[in-house]
């Protein structure tokens, strides 16, 4: 799913490759993204900015607020 979210605390947050540090601030509005892995429940618990693994930040879910789904993709596709 992807989504128009509100980030609601702010959250430090770091990629792994690049190493780079993000802040996401209380009051910020983007665009996220939930994913999971094939044949598995999706994984709601955090938000992530891109589908790569290692360069994406995560955004635990109780610091999102929901704005608006953009796009949902079916369990089976």
């Amino acid at each position: 799913m992807r989504a128009r979210v509100r980030i609601v605390s702010d959250y430090d947050a770091g990629a792994v490759d690049p190493p780079v540090r993000r802040l996401f601030a209380a009051g910020e509005e983007l665009t996220l993204i939930l994913g999971g892995r094939a044949g598995r429940p999706v994984d709601d618990a955090w938000w992530w900015t891109s589908r790569d693994i290692d360069g994406a930040h995560m955004v635990p879910a109780d610091r999102v607020e929901v704005l608006e789904i953009i796009e949902h993709v079916s369990p089976d596709g």
